[in-house]
């Protein structure tokens, strides 16, 4: 008999590992908790329209190249993708808009003519970034940092100076380095938000973000992100992978020390050689484990740091919107105000920095003819509550602002669909801790090698993926978290991609 793995969550880091374990020789089963597939990654088709529920950006298109090309796929083939030009359009409170288009000569200029000396500066940010990017690929990313060596090879050590520098110094601080204008400091900064951060406390090592916004590009698959999802499953049907939707889990079942299945909510015990869990890590710990099987316990998350939550509007609008482009992002004066009041103060800012998403810009297909498909998510404080009567009412402040500071004077009347997503929905639907809508935040102390590992030192044979865990938050980084799981199983220790997966593995093992 093969070896049975079953794995808890069918978000994309669950699928993904699915599908490298099952082509590893594994008998693979997933149970997921909600009616689909995909986690935050989401999909609704309602009145005509189809709303991504939530990631939105394609970034980092050589992970999942890497990815499909391990199963001898080609991601061209797989996903229609397009290159977004612009890249996306940037408004502000008392300020003319910013487009950035990602081509770094055309964006230079942009710069220089808000700040004389800026465009120069800005493709040194950019190329410093860039490199920072590359090393991470080839020594942080796809590493478990299992060994002191991981951190000892040469090129890592050539620029070890640079990079523990960068590591302790807080974003806004090494941007102003090279940016004074409040707008482009922004524009340098934002990417932040979408690793679950504030400038003012993310290191310095992500300005390798930039990397991807000034010279990878932004992309778009036809048909929405959640067709990432749809590929992948496709891809575990052609591999025997077993989904059971509707399958919440009480507990995961220990015995001696070791891993050996779960327990259903409905009462049934499957067992498993290996237990993977793709659920949020801090309900893992805390409430899928006995307490003597905790490697993460409560004491250990009160002395973490939750990403934001968010407000989530999906919104179909009847009419066109050619005041937005693909991607917008609106931000506020007062940024540092805005950052404390979600990092900080705990409280709904106001105003507040808000991104809006209008695929229906590149893709007819998500939208009925003559209406316009638009995703809007305002950054939250984590932990706080949120009645569906006061989200109404938040939503509402926030279409106003938007409404005044992106020249759409009547939004609020072209709305023909409208539907809501908060904090306590992510705690509801996700398990979400402190009901944050991305997980664990990248300040330093929870990024990289001290990111909370993907292996528990209490329970053999349990893994976890997935962004509560290594490398960290987005699509891309789950894709490589299956992969640091696999390699785990394999006893790999180097760093950077695999060549192949070893179809042989499940025997080894």
């Amino acid at each position: 008999m093969k070896k049975r793995v079953v794995i808890i969550g069918a978000g994309i880091g669950g699928i993904a590992t699915a599908n490298m374990l099952a082509k590893a020789g594994y008998d693979v089963t997933v149970y997921e908790k909600n009616h689909q597939p995909g986690g935050r990654t989401g999909m609704m088709e309602k009145s005509g329209f189809r709303f991504d529920l939530g990631p939105s950006w394609y970034l980092m298109p050589e992970v999942f190249e890497h990815y499909f090309d391990l199963f001898g796929k080609s991601v061209d083939a797989e996903l229609d993708l397009v290159r977004l030009d612009p890249a996306y359009k940037v408004f502000f409170e008392n300020n003319d808009p910013v487009t950035i288009t990602s081509n770094e000569t055309t964006d230079a200029k942009t710069f220089e003519a808000i700040e004389p000396g800026s465009g120069k500066k800005l493709k040194d940010y950019v190329q410093r970034g860039d490199t920072i990017y590359q090393l991470s690929l080839r020594h942080f990313l796809y590493t478990n940092f299992s060994s002191v060596r991981d951190l000892t090879k040469s090129d890592i050590l050539r620029h070890g100076r640079t990079m523990t520098r960068l590591a302790f110094m807080p974003i806004d601080r090494y941007v102003r380095k090279f940016v004074t204008d409040i707008r482009l400091r922004q524009i340098l900064e934002y990417p932040m938000v979408f690793l679950g951060s504030s400038p003012f406390s993310a290191p310095a090592i992500y300005s390798l973000m930039s990397a991807l916004d000034f010279r990878e590009g932004v992309y778009y698959p036809q048909g929405g992100l959640y067709t990432i999802i749809e590929r992948l499953v496709a891809l575990s049907d052609e591999l025997g992978v077993t989904y059971h939707y509707n399958s919440p889990i009480k507990r995961i079942v220990t015995r001696n020390g070791v891993a050996a299945g779960i327990e259903l909510v409905s009462g049934k015990i499957v067992d498993a050689d290996i237990v993977i869990s793709n659920a949020d890590l801090h309900f893992t710990e805390t409430q899928l484990l006995a307490s003597g099987d905790r490697t993460y316990p409560a004491k250990y998350w009160a002395k973490r740091e939750a990403g934001p939550s968010a407000l989530l509007m999906y919104l179909g609008v009847n009419g066109k919107l050619p005041q937005l482009q693909h991607h917008n992002l609106l931000f506020v004066e007062d940024w540092k105000k805005n950052f404390d009041a979600i990092f900080v103060d705990k409280k709904l800012p106001t105003p507040a920095s808000i991104y809006l998403c209008k695929p229906s810009h590149s893709d007819p297909s998500v939208a009925p003819k003559g209406s316009e498909n638009v995703f809007v998510l305002v950054p939250l404080p984590p932990g706080i509550r949120v009645t569906k009567k006061q989200l109404e009412k938040v939503a509402d402040g926030y279409l106003e602002q938007i409404e005044t500071h992106m020249g759409i004077s009547d939004l609020r009347e072209l709305i023909t669909f409208k539907e809501l997503f908060g904090p306590d929905d992510f705690s509801d639907k996700f398990n979400a801790w402190q009901g944050t809508a991305l997980g664990p935040s990248h300040i330093l102390r929870q990024s990289a090698i001290f990111r909370t590992t993907n292996k528990s030192r209490k329970v053999k044979n349990l893994y976890y993926v997935g962004g509560s865990t290594t490398p960290g938050i987005g699509l891309p980084m789950c894709l490589i978290g299956a992969e640091l799981v696999y390699k785990r199983l394999a006893g790999d220790k180097r760093g950077g991609p695999i060549k192949h997966i070893d179809t042989n593995l499940a025997d080894k093992t």
